[in-house]
Formats: structure tokens, C-alpha cells, sequence
């Protein structure tokens, strides 16, 4: 497979902000480090101790001034300089420091060590003859050398492949129920254009008829209530919201359906339609009067809560639909609302008068409206509740006790039901495309305030729905796989990259708190072998990946035990190889050869040997890939899983630099193993790898010829 080269530090996905959450769009999402500009840092003590130590093509030129023995002294400062800087960095990281005071701090300890050993080292006391020899050695192996490795093909690093779980659980191939496979669409007629209609919902097993017991009471006249007309206007229903809450309590009052429940609408001549909506149960007449006096406040899976929609949608009729009163009766009473003047103000009141009746064997409200619109609203919210006739809840693709998806033909209307009621979904009952979410019960009120308003939902709404099912107990780990299943639509990154629908930060959001409660047992899944989540990776990646046959998912997946592609892949390579020119590919050898001299001081206790027998890959950071992400960068660490794999190094810098300053860029690459920048690690190591390669340079003589002889080769070459 043909994976283009790309920087992974391109990509700053969208679940990451909504997110910021959160938990979270995992998150959905990881946060990278910003370490590009590593050598100009320039706080390596053993670089700039070797700009001066191989300055001017000598590395020990006295002149008769000095001795080695002063020299130790020197060093023994230098080293002093050194834990200097290891305490300071110490000292800074327990106070949180800034990396960039950090930085400045190694970089003025570093200028110190530079200007000292400049002094120091500024002459040779090696004999021209033994110079000249050395010096021709070096020679011949560079022009003779290779790299000792392919210069085009940088090595992939992260890879290693997602962490196999014993427990995990098949993802099943499909998903799907016969859940109420017997119901028929409701045939439900037109309006007649002079506004007639009659329907009753055909019964079902499903109803469940309440009966309360009868009670006595004593009858009122004009009662008049706390609710003043202009409250009204406190709530901003339309026609569709009145039309809800009157149906609601006919739904609730057949258990949870609409079967059963009969519509009748005729003209009356004066320009107004009388309404009636009879349902089969019967309940006492406090339920139609008092405010909070409902059945349904404790009962999750009933539409209603606190008994005032009904209230609320017969002030609505009363001012703003043209009614002058609405009857509301069911066994041996009715209730009659009007506005009437208040006793405390002229303004009106909602009023009441409550009077006994014939014994009636069921409930219904009836009432007059100038509004033909309410009539429409009315019969459309037939198909707003459930009933045996309302096919969205017809053969879920996943259903439990707590919820049921239902995937819809590509632009067919969807709609989220909650305790079989359909809400809005961005302003529209309408609003959510190619699904169905039917939840049986109301969540908790911190996910979602069942107020009377019950304003549209949204997708961050969405996205709590998933987090509150993800954390139920109910939902079994066998449940959170075919749930997961029925969604699998909605895995795909490019199209939660784009945010093209709601229901992919669902998945976000499910995925991002399952496993989160770790007192609960751990899900995981047995993906298919070409089923890859999303890590770091630019779109040419993702657009191969899928060409050969891959499913690019969602990075929460990864914490179920689906590989990612870094895991597939290695981390994305950062730059495009630059071949390097016969003048650059000598320079590249010297450093290498460099390298090796160090080796004494350096390998076992710092480095591996094959960690010093470094690689070196040459980039331009003024191409039109890295010209924005690396403008400032001479260098970059190639580190897998705390072992170094050589570098790159920009080809400017290796063409314009001093060998010393290369060569303090390379053991600050090299460093790097321990850590990134802004970690005390890496700090501790390069300041232990300065002390013990300065301490060879002072004390090793034949070390010091070599590295002057490298250093002239390098000057030959600019």
C-alpha cells in the first residue's frame, strides 16, 4: 500500500472542541506537543563547549599559554555550570515554570560554557606531521563511506498494533429485530377543505385503560385562578406545542399510546370548528384543575410530569386560538375554562367552574377555534406519539428496555421520541434525518430538564443522551456492541470531521464515557481486520486507507480495541525526504564519524550503540509542505518508544552551520529519547551527556586530533 508521507501535526480534528470537553470526543480526540524549533533552543552544554573546542580547525592550540592540567580545572567549573543548570531546571519544573524561561535559562548557561572554552580551545598542540595524518585517514574513509543505510526511507515509528483482549466480544456481522413487525401505517384521512375530520386511532392489546374511583366533590362557579392571561405569552408555543400537550395526556392516559384515541372536527357555521378529543380512561377532576396534581410526575415513562401542560395549552387556546371556554370532562364531572376579570386587578384570569355530571365512561376535552391551522397540527400529531400505527417504531435495528434505533433510507424524516413522545430537533419535529431514537423513559433531569417549554433538542443534547446511556447499568456490554452496531453508519472520521450529522456525535459521545465508570466491567470489541480508528493523519492517508479497502473510524473506537492507524502505519513521517548533494552527504558522514569518536563517553551509559550509529535524513524546511509547521526548524528527534532513530536535519542548516554547532544539534536530537523539550528528563539527560563528552574531549588525547581533523574536513567543504 502506497501511504503518501504526511505530518501528522496537520490535523486538528472538530470532536476535540466540542469537546473540550469532555470527555469526550478520546473525544472523539489527544493534544500534540509543539517542539519544532529544538536546536535553536541551543541550551546543549557539550555543543557549544564543542564550537569552541573544534573553532578555527584546532581543538587544543595553546600557544604556550596553557596546560592540560589548567584545563581540568576548567572543566571541573564547567561541570559545576552543569548541575547548575540540572538543579535549575529542577527547581523550575517544581515551581511550573515556562518552558520558554527554562529555555532561556539553558541558553544563558550554555553562552557561559561557550565563552569559556572559545578561550580555551583555540590552538593545537598535536605536530603538524600527526595532524596531516589523521587528517588524511578521516579523509579517505568519508569520501569512501556510505551511510550504512537507505537515506531515502526514513524508519516508521509507533507502530506496534492495538492490545488484543480475551473478553472482547465479536462485533456481529448485522443487527436487527422484528420488534412490532405487525404494524400498519395509519391511514389517516385529509382535512376537508370546510374543516371536517373524524379518526379514531384503531385499538390495540397495548392500551391500558385507567379507571380511577369516582369521587364526591361539591361543584364551583367561577373559580377564579393565580394564572393571569398575560402568562400566556411567558411560553412561546406555536400550534404544534398546544397540539402535544392536549394529545399527551390522551396518550398517557391509554398507557403510553394513542390507540384508541378519537379526533373529531366540524364547522360551525360562525367561522369557528368545535373540536373533540375523547380518550377511553378516567381520573378525578383535580387532575384537570390543580397545577402539579399529576399521575405521571414519578413515572419515567410517561410523556407528562408536572400536570401543567394541559393547564398551559388551554390558556394558549383561550387567548391566542380563539376559544371561548374548554370543556375538560371524564367520569361524573366536567370542568370549564374561560378568561374572566380577576379579583384583584382588572386583568383576566384563567377561571374554572366544576360541575357534576351523567357518569361518562372516559374523558375528553372539547372546545371551538378560529384557528384552522390548530386542526392540521392536530392531525399531524398523530403520527408524534407512539401507537400501533406509527411505523418509525416498526422493526428497530436495536432495542432494550431503555432504547430503540431505527436506521431510515436516505433522506427519509426521522425524529427523537422520549417516553414515546416525538420532541423537536432543531425547531422541527421533523429535524432529524434518517433515523429514529425512541428512548422509553425520561433521562435524569441534569441530562435533560423536562420543563413544560420542552424546547427543541440539539445536538449537544444528543450527545448527553449517548453519555447518560453509556453510563446506565442497564445497557450491558453485549447491549453497547449491537447499539454501537445499528450505528455503524455513523462511525466513519471524514464525515465527523465535516460534522455532517448529529448522530455521529452521539457515537462521540458514547463512546467517550463508555469504560469511563471503572467500577464497571471494561468493553471490548473483536473488530473486523480492516476496521481502523482514527490517530493522527491527513486526509491523502485516510483517502488511501480507505482506497485499500480499510473503514476509517472514529478514535474513540481505539479504547475498545480497535488498532489505530498509527498502529498500522507508525506515526505519519513528518517531512518528504530531501536526497543530499555529495558536499552534504560528506557532511552527514563526518557527523556520523563524530558520533562514533563520543562513543567512549557516550554508549551504554547514554546511548545504544546503534542509537550513535545514528540515522540522518535530510529535509527542506522552505518547501510548501513544511514551510508553515517547520519555518524555524534546523532539526527533529526521531524517537520510538524511548529509543532513538536518528533525525532530521534541514538541508540550509547543514549547508550555512559550523560543525560544532551540527554537532551539538545532533546529541540534542539524540537527547531527546528521554523526552520532549519541555520535560525535566530530557534536561537531565543532555546535561549528563554534555558533562561525560567534554570530560572525554579534555582528557582523551587522541579524541581531541580526531575531532580537529573532522572539523577541518567540514570547513574544506563550505
Amino acid at each position: 500500500m502506497n501511504v503518501a508521507p504526511i505530518s501528522e501535526k496537520n490535523i486538528k480534528p472538530d470532536f476535540q472542541a466540542k469537546k473540550k470537553k469532555e470527555h469526550d470526543f478520546d473525544s472523539a480526540v489527544e493534544n500534540q506537543e509543539e517542539t519544532y524549533s529544538k536546536s535553536k533552543v541551543n541550551g546543549m552544554i557539550l555543543a557549544t563547549a564543542l564550537s569552541a573546542a573544534a573553532l578555527g580547525g584546532a581543538v587544543m592550540y595553546g600557544h604556550g599559554k596553557w596546560k592540560i592540567s589548567s584545563l581540568k580545572n576548567k572543566v571541573s567549573e564547567l561541570t559545576s555550570d552543569n548541575e547548575t543548570i540540572k538543579n535549575t531546571l529542577k527547581t523550575a519544573e517544581e515551581k511550573v515554570d515556562t518552558l520558554s524561561s527554562i529555555n532561556k535559562r539553558l541558553k544563558e548557561e550554555a553562552q557561559k560554557a561557550k565563552d569559556r572554552l572559545t578561550d580555551i580551545f583555540e590552538g593545537d598542540i598535536a605536530p603538524k606531521d600527526m595532524r596531516d595524518k589523521i587528517f588524511n585517514e578521516l579523509k579517505t574513509k568519508i569520501e569512501k563511506g556510505d551511510y550504512g543505510y537507505d537515506i531515502a526511507q526514513p524508519p516508521v515509528t509507533g507502530k506496534g498494533g492495538a492490545e488484543v483482549y480475551n473478553d472482547a466480544i465479536p462485533l456481529p456481522s448485522s443487527v436487527g429485530t422484528q420488534n412490532r413487525a405487525g404494524i400498519r401505517e395509519l391511514q389517516i384521512p385529509e382535512i376537508t377543505s370546510d374543516g371536517r375530520f373524524t379518526y379514531e386511532i384503531p385499538m390495540s392489546d397495548e392500551v391500558k385503560i385507567t379507571h380511577m374511583q369516582s369521587v364526591d366533590f361539591k361543584p364551583v362557579k367561577s373559580q377564579p385562578t393565580n394564572i393571569s392571561e398575560s402568562y400566556a405569552d411567558s411560553v412561546k408555543w406555536d400550534n404544534d406545542k398546544i397540539a402535544r400537550d392536549v394529545l399527551q395526556n390522551f396518550y398517557d392516559g391509554h398507557g403510553q399510546t394513542l390507540d384508541g384515541v378519537k379526533l373529531h372536527f366540524e364547522p360551525t357555521g360562525t367561522g369557528k370548528y368545535k373540536v373533540r378529543i375523547e380518550g377511553k380512561s378516567t381520573y378525578t377532576p383535580d387532575k384537570a384543575v390543580y397545577i402539579g396534581e399529576s399521575t405521571k410526575r414519578n413515572d419515567a415513562k410517561a410523556a407528562g410530569n408536572y400536570g401543567e401542560g394541559l393547564k398551559m395549552a388551554t390558556l394558549k387556546l383561550l387567548k391566542d386560538c380563539g376559544a371561548q371556554d374548554v370543556k375538560i370532562a371524564s367520569d361524573n364531572w366536567k370542568v370549564a375554562y374561560s378568561l374572566d376579570k380577576g379579583n384583584l386587578s382588572d386583568k383576566r384570569v384563567l377561571s374554572y367552574s366544576l360541575d357534576k355530571t351523567d357518569k361518562y365512561n372516559g374523558n375528553y376535552i372539547e372546545f371551538e377555534t378560529s384557528d384552522k391551522e390548530l386542526l392540521t397540527s392536530l392531525r399531524n400529531s398523530l403520527n408524534r406519539f407512539y401507537s400501533s400505527g406509527n411505523t418509525h417504531f416498526k422493526c428497530p435495528d436495536f432495542e432494550n428496555e431503555i432504547i430503540g434505533i431505527k436506521n431510515l433510507p436516505k433522506g427519509e424524516k426521522g425524529g427523537i421520541y422520549i417516553a414515546g413522545q416525538r420532541f423537536e430537533f432543531d425547531g422541527k419535529y421533523d429535524g432529524l434525518d434518517d433515523i429514529v431514537i425512541f428512548l422509553k423513559e425520561k433521562p435524569p433531569v441534569k441530562i435533560l430538564d423536562p420543563s413544560r417549554d420542552r424546547t427543541s433538542l440539539n445536538t449537544a443534547n444528543i450527545q448527553e443522551i449517548a453519555k447518560w446511556l453509556a453510563e446506565d447499568e442497564r445497557m450491558s456490554n453485549d447491549d453497547k456492541v449491537k447499539l454501537l452496531k445499528s450505528l455503524e453508519g455513523y462511525w466513519d472520521i471524514k464525515n465527523i470531521l465535516e460534522n455532517k450529522h448529529p448522530m455521529y456525535n452521539f457515537v462521540e459521545g458514547f463512546l467517550s464515557w463508555t469504560n469511563w465508570n471503572s467500577g464497571k466491567a471494561k468493553l471490548h470489541i473483536k473488530f473486523p481486520e480492516k476496521y481502523v480508528a482514527y490517530s493522527y493523519a491527513s486526509p491523502d492517508v485516510i483517502a488511501d486507507l480507505t482506497m485499500n479497502g480499510y473503514k476509517v473510524c472514529q478514535s474513540g473506537f481505539s479504547k475498545l480495541g480497535m488498532p489505530t492507524i498509527r498502529d498500522i502505519l507508525g506515526d505519519a513521517r513528518a517531512h518528504d525526504v530531501v536526497i543530499p548533494n555529495d558536499n552534504q552527504k560528506k557532511k552527514i558522514l563526518i557527523l556520523k564519524e563524530a558520533l562514533n569518536k563520543l562513543s567512549p563517553s557516550l554508549k551504554d551509559k547514554h546511548f545504544t550503540a546503534d542509537e550513535l550509529d545514528t540515522h540522518i535524513y535530510m529535509f527542506d524546511r522552505a518547501s510548501a509542505k513544511d514551510s508553515k509547521m517547520y519555518s524555524d526548524c534546523n532539526a527533529e528527534a526521531i524517537i520510538d518508544k524511548g529509543v532513538s532513530k536518528g533525525f532530521w536535519i534541514d538541508k540550509s542548516y547543514l549547508d550555512r552551520s559550523s560543525f560544532s554547532d551540527v554537532l551539538e544539534t545532533a546529541l540534542h536530537e539524540l537527547s531527546h529519547k528521554a523526552g520532549g523539550d519541555e520535560s525535566a528528563e530530557f534536561s537531565y539527560k543532555l546535561t549528563n551527556v554534555n558533562k561525560d563528552a567534554i570530560g572525554q574531549l579534555i582528557n582523551d588525547i587522541q579524541a581531541r586530533h580526531e575531532m580537529q581533523a573532522l572539523n577541518n574536513l567540514w570547513n574544506s567543504l563550505i
